[in-house]
């Protein structure tokens, strides 16, 4: 008996090896995930939690950044995508109307998603107001004088606050706003008739803002 079970084990064995048992497939094993992790010093745990972002997020966020990713994402747009989606993360932490004001006010003269991130990684107002003092954020402040040129030939350039570019094209058809709109983090629909060498023609353009000062625009 003892020899039996030992050449029945044996048997087994071999057959496991060389016909291995498959396992039906499981997509959340194999689909490719970012991850991301947010932190607040002083804040709780649950914003230290790493925090996945799914294929419906990434196409989100390159879409808010204007990349495509149906024609493929590369490295550097890959990460931006996650900067931008770290910032919405931590945007979603300000947890007063203080705290969210005093971030729109100081919001249109940072730079990157980076500034950003730095800007919110602190946990507190006063904090944060020493890191704009520090980094001289207000220096970086233009007045309406500065665009009046731009205004006068009804064109755009970045910096221009919403209300000029109203001066300049109008108000848009429509508005879209990515995460809470006292950021305004916007997206604006205009439609023209443009001259053109059959007439005129319906054109589609876009104004994207952050912090309501224009960072880009396109024209279809």
């Amino acid at each position: 008996m003892k020899y039996y079970l030992i050449i029945l084990l044996f048997t087994q064995f071999v057959f496991s090896c060389a016909y291995p048992v498959k396992t039906a497939d499981r997509p959340e094993l194999t689909k490719e995930t970012e991850q991301v992790i947010v932190t607040r010093s002083g804040t709780t745990p649950s914003v230290d939690t790493p925090t996945k972002m799914s294929e419906t997020d990434l196409k989100k966020y390159a879409f808010e950044l204007g990349f495509n990713p149906d024609q493929g994402i590369s490295d550097e747009q890959r990460r931006q995508i996650l900067s931008r989606y770290k910032v919405r993360a931590l945007e979603r932490t300000l947890d007063s109307e203080k705290e969210r004001k005093h971030y729109s006010k100081v919001l249109p003269y940072l730079e990157s998603d980076q500034e950003k991130v730095d800007y919110l990684s602190i946990p507190s107002i006063e904090g944060r107001q020493a890191w704009v003092i520090r980094n001289k954020i207000w220096s970086r402040a233009k007045t309406d004088k500065d665009f009046l040129d731009v205004v006068e030939s009804q064109d755009l350039t970045l910096g221009m606050n919403q209300e000029l570019v109203k001066k300049s094209w109008g108000d848009p058809e429509s508005v879209e706003y990515s995460g809470n709109p006292i950021y305004r983090n916007e997206k604006w629909r205009y439609v023209r008739d443009v001259p053109s060498a059959h007439g005129y023609k319906r054109q589609l353009r876009h104004v994207f803002f952050e912090g309501g000062r224009v960072v880009g625009w396109e024209t279809e």
